[in-house]
């Protein structure tokens, strides 16, 4: 599974932005360096990227210092940088993703002995409960960068309120439609795009009766298949499909479908993590665009993800350690996690409780975060093969190849697998 869409490259595959390059380019033992405090970076490529920015940042504090910078094509960089990885050719420093959920998730790379132990500096920016994505036997093996919010975003701008209960969302979408406009584009045809959408419907359907559930269906106290709210989320998609809540054509789709249809204000929202925002801002100058919890049933709590969803590891083969860990250590401080955080459109690992949410994207979901209604996102804790399946089963039954019965045993299936 590749996790182009949720995470710093997701405007790659949105906005066809070319790779950004701070420095020399090459891999981490390729000999360019000539001072023990040089390292390499590797991370998907994303227009405005924060990785190569905070880099550039830190050369022009640090004077001497050259970071070469290994801007990887979205759609390709799981499978580059395990084989990089495997081979003993990664850069020293590779973004990663948290927990188990994808092929450069930290959890498999640490078992793999691909990724080193950090020194510990920053095992404070790890909360309790995110401590099973981030640490192996006590270890720390990569360190937040950012602490992300997902469930809806949606342009403000349009005059539309948006529908805080699914009662409300099914009978608004009629009504928008009869003005040409579609509630939410979906990137149907995606696999990343389908899955993300039914996750973000589940914060209400499943999560917020159940913040542990992705837990007990670890131990074998559940199934997707015994569990109502995940056959009521995979129902409402088939309901929202049927009103109109997706633009047309929605199972056949591409990213092209999101910006091209909020920007012509054909559609108004879309399910994608809140970070994306700064990435769609600058291409929709005209769109004011926000974060919302997804809809929730009639008389339920809002509900989010909100969890620390990347991370930077160091390669195992590395001869460049103590650089990269010096490096992470400045990235953890206050001021690189603030300007970290607003260039990624996210928010900050370090600080975030003097942050002000008020007039920003988050301003709508401020008081969930507060309040804690929240849990980390499923994708990081579920087996990398689930969250794929998800995303395929979504579009088979968008064109109804697959039922929902089907759907759920497939994910039941794949989580033993």
């Amino acid at each position: 599974m590749t996790s182009t869409f949720l995470r710093r490259g997701v405007a790659v595959g949105v906005l066809g932005a070319a790779a950004i390059a701070v420095g020399l380019t090459g891999c981490a033992n390729s000999g360019a360096q000539e001072s023990s405090d040089d390292f390499s970076l590797s991370y998907p490529v994303a227009e405005n990227s924060p990785y190569a920015a905070m880099a550039e940042k830190y050369m022009k504090t640090h004077k001497g210092v050259t970071i070469t910078l290994n801007a990887i094509p979205s759609d390709s960089y799981d499978n580059l940088l395990r084989t990089e990885l495997q081979s003993g050719n990664a850069s020293d420093v590779v973004m990663a993703t948290a927990g188990s959920g994808t092929p450069v998730s930290l959890i498999p790379l640490a078992d793999a002995g691909l990724v080193s132990a950090l020194d510990g500096t920053t095992a404070d920016l790890v909360g309790d409960a995110n401590r099973p994505q981030f640490f192996v036997d006590d270890e720390m093996f990569g360190q937040p960068t950012d602490f992300g919010v997902t469930g809806t975003i949606f342009d403000s701008a349009a005059g539309v309120t948006y529908p805080t209960t699914t009662d409300e969302m099914l009978g608004v979408c009629p009504a928008l439609n009869a003005d040409g406009v579609s509630l939410y584009a979906m990137a149907g045809r995606v696999p990343i795009n389908a899955g993300l959408t039914a996750i973000s419907l589940a914060a209400g359907q499943v999560y917020s009766q159940d913040p542990e559930w992705d837990e007990k269906r670890a131990s074998g106290e559940t199934t997707f298949a015994s569990t109502s709210g995940w056959q009521n989320t995979l129902q409402l998609i088939l309901d929202m499909q049927a009103v109109g809540c997706f633009q047309p054509g929605a199972e056949g789709a591409g990213f092209e479908a999101i910006t091209g249809g909020i920007g012509q204000g054909a559609s108004l929202g879309a399910f994608l993590p809140g970070g994306v925002i700064a990435q769609l801002g600058p291409a929709l100058p005209d769109a004011q665009l926000v974060v919302e919890a997804a809809p929730m049933p009639t008389g339920g709590a809002p509900f989010i993800f909100a969890s620390s969803d990347y991370a930077l590891a160091i390669s195992a083969a590395s001869d460049r350690k103590d650089a990269a860990q010096a490096y992470l250590n400045w990235l953890a401080e206050p001021e690189q996690a603030q300007e970290y955080a607003e260039l990624a459109g996210s928010l900050p690992i370090t600080g975030i409780a003097d942050v002000d949410l008020g007039g920003t994207a988050y301003a709508a979901v401020a008081d969930l975060l507060e309040a804690g209604s929240y849990t980390t996102l499923p994708v990081n804790v579920w087996p990398p093969a689930v969250f794929n399946v998800l995303g395929t089963d979504v579009q088979a039954l968008l064109t109804g190849q697959k039922d929902v019965d089907q759907v759920l045993a497939d994910l039941d299936a794949a989580w033993t697998s």
